[in-house]
């Protein structure tokens, strides 16, 4: 092997990593945990704790890769995460309806991300601006409708056992990311999406509906929201109003750790699936090591800009802004 091929292989290995960001940080953090973490973290049941912490996460994430991959943003998943838990626990407490619980939340996200999707496509109002503005008003309304106060799930109860236990927990997770895969790889609502986000005047002038489009990605991410809100409530046993704040630091950083690129077009939920997993890892094994909240969400903050900066095609004339 020749001096020029040797570097030019060296090359595609570093290429390699750096476009598969979120499994190299996966691998390096299942071995730098295993070793270091005296035997605690390789272990059956934390690897399953692993796991189920972080379907809620993959869930709302999932929603969250298709804002994303138009181009948008969703700052709101964190109040909205918390007003759905909330509202699922209160109806089901009411009704005893597992089923009633899941419509009531899921109804609640849908209207509450209709209202994002048409302020922005109707009123051309920017969604970091928008949902910014519902992040407010999500945790506004879940602070009035729970009078401040935790809603407790009982434990013997359908929805804490089908919802937040293993193994259904894990199926759940399992099931909707199957789905939302096989509708992204195979449906046009899928390509619709990217091609948005890749160029959004090419994919107006190829005769799509760019704000039916929107507006469809928006009720989509609603729906899965709800659905993680649920399952986190269904998870800790408790509709809380204050679960879920800064949860879209972690709802972004598993998408675009995941190689969906912020600025639209790029990237899908295979990798949103190893990017949650590599969060939820990465907050277990901080716990392991005794690392305090406030180091924990110091260390998210800096993996989010540095998986921002690996992942961000750059060309010479590119502006970054």
């Amino acid at each position: 092997m020749t001096t020029t091929q040797a570097i030019q292989k060296k090359k595609n290995i570093s290429d390699f990593f750096l476009k598969n960001i979120s499994f190299t940080a996966f691998i390096v953090l299942f071995f730098l945990f295993s070793i270091t973490c005296s035997g605690k973290f390789l272990t059956v049941d934390n690897l399953l704790t692993v796991s189920c912490s972080s379907v809620d996460l993959l869930i709302c994430a999932l929603g969250g890769t298709f804002i994303i991959m138009l181009g948008s943003i969703d700052l709101s998943a964190g109040s909205m995460i918390s007003l759905c838990g909330v509202i699922a626990a209160k109806v089901y407490n009411a009704t005893i309806s597992t089923t009633a619980a899941l419509a009531a939340a899921v109804a609640v996200g849908l209207v509450f991300y209709a209202i994002m999707g048409m302020a922005h496509t109707k009123l051309q109002v920017p969604t970091f601006i928008v949902t910014l503005g519902f992040l407010s008003v999500a945790r506004a309304t879940v602070t009035m409708v729970s009078s401040g106060t935790i809603t407790m799930i009982p434990f013997d109860s359908t929805f804490k056992k089908y919802l937040g236990l293993k193994p259904w927990l894990l199926i759940i997770g399992l099931i909707i990311f199957v789905i939302v895969w096989l509708i992204e790889r195979y449906t046009l609502f899928g390509r619709y999406t990217r091609l948005i986000g890749g160029d959004e005047t090419v994919a107006r002038l190829s005769g799509i509906n760019v704000n039916r489009q929107k507006m469809l990605v928006f009720l989509f991410a609603g729906v899965l929201t709800a659905i993680g809100g649920i399952v986190m409530a269904a998870r800790i046993g408790s509709g809380s109003p204050s679960v879920g704040q800064g949860y879209e630091l972690n709802v972004i950083s598993a998408v675009v750790l995941g190689g969906t690129s912020q600025r639209g077009g790029i990237g899908g939920v295979r990798g949103t699936l190893i990017g949650a997993l590599t969060l939820g890892m990465l907050s277990n094994g901080l716990v392991l090591w005794g690392m305090p909240s406030e180091v924990q969400l110091f260390i998210k903050g800096i993996v989010l800009v540095f998986a921002v900066y690996v992942s961000l095609e750059r060309s010479q004339n590119m502006v970054i802004k």
